[in-house]
């Protein structure tokens, strides 16, 4: 892969980074409308993933959608805002975190966990209906893979052969669960043979591989062969949620050795070793950490949504 494309990645993983640790100092203040998932250490996932996406493929998400929807083409400074419940966010103040909407991006979230394995497939079923190659990426943990929906959205993809991938972000911990203790096959894609599916694990940090398996797997799926399902290994060096006492249920050594992993620093060390110099990726850090410095000064401005605002997507009865 060419030094160019390396260092658009760089930049797309750094901008994920200095975005979620902002989102993290804002909610450390009480300034988050509600609750604040980190994504630190999972960036070469969403990354990966949204480099063989169009605008109009369809994401959809469910716990630390920012990481997400920024891959996806979402402004940082319309993620702040939504973070905050200001208007000017992504879906105008109303959805806050975990709930927003970024039609013009075709990118979606819900909270609850496993949801958005039965609306990607329902949505990729419309998508093989309307015939023009379009696919859905449904993003989940492992702590989903447990739920109903990822049982009978990945069989329905499998039977009626959707245009759907779905990427299993497998961060070691569900919530304060280690993985090994609530699934009991390893890897978790194995499952995805009981459907019918075919299942791939692969190392979520590196971020040239999650690019290059999750566009092969796209590509089949434009032209009706899936679905799939690409289980990317990854870790949350943060806790579950903000303020969370992650070191009740891990130890500081363990989340050490996946820093040492991490994937930022990964692609930092072979840019350095392809002869980029170091002032460059630098700068890259600085212009990065200043367009999110100015997102952050921005959103806060923004006003509150409305009563008015907030009650006019809602259907009400026709008057008798």
């Amino acid at each position: 892969m060419d030094k160019e494309k390396l260092l658009s990645y760089y930049r797309k993983m750094t901008l994920l980074r200095k975005a979620d640790e902002h989102c993290l100092e804002l909610k450390m203040k009480d300034l988050v409308m509600d609750g604040f998932h980190p994504y630190r250490g999972e960036e070469a996932c969403a990354v990966g993933v949204s480099e063989s996406l169009r605008k109009d493929d369809v994401v959809i998400s469910n716990h630390r959608p920012q990481g997400h929807s920024l891959a996806k083409g979402s402004p940082p400074e319309k993620i702040l805002a939504e973070m905050l419940g200001r208007r000017g966010g992504v879906s105008d103040g109303i959805g806050g975190p975990m709930q927003w909407i970024d039609t013009e991006n075709n990118f979606y979230c819900g909270s609850i966990v496993g949801s958005g394995i039965s609306i990607a497939t329902g949505v990729a079923m419309a998508m093989k209906r309307e015939g023009k190659g379009r696919v859905c990426v449904c993003y989940f943990g492992d702590g989903a893979s447990n739920t109903g929906s990822f049982h009978e959205g990945l069989n329905l993809a499998a039977i009626w052969e959707l245009p759907v991938v779905y990427i299993l972000e497998n961060n070691q911990y569900a919530e304060a669960m280690p993985v090994g203790e609530f699934v009991s096959c390893q890897p978790i894609s194995k499952r995805g043979a009981a459907y019918g599916l075919e299942g791939i694990t692969i190392d979520g940090n590196d971020v040239e591989l999650v690019a290059d398996t999750v566009a092969k797997a796209v590509e089949k799926a434009r032209t009706g062969v899936g679905p799939f399902l690409i289980e990317c290994v990854t870790c949350r060096t943060r806790g579950h949620y903000g303020g969370d006492p992650e070191h009740t249920y891990r130890t500081r050594e363990e989340v050490a050795e996946w820093e040492e992993k991490c994937p930022i620093l990964r692609l930092k060390g072979k840019l350095l070793s392809l002869g980029v110099d170091p002032q460059e990726l630098s700068a890259v850090e600085d212009e990065v950490e200043a367009e999110v410095e100015q997102a952050e000064a921005w959103a806060p401005a923004q006003p509150y949504p409305t009563v008015e605002q907030a009650t006019s997507h809602v259907m009400l009865p026709l008057d008798e």
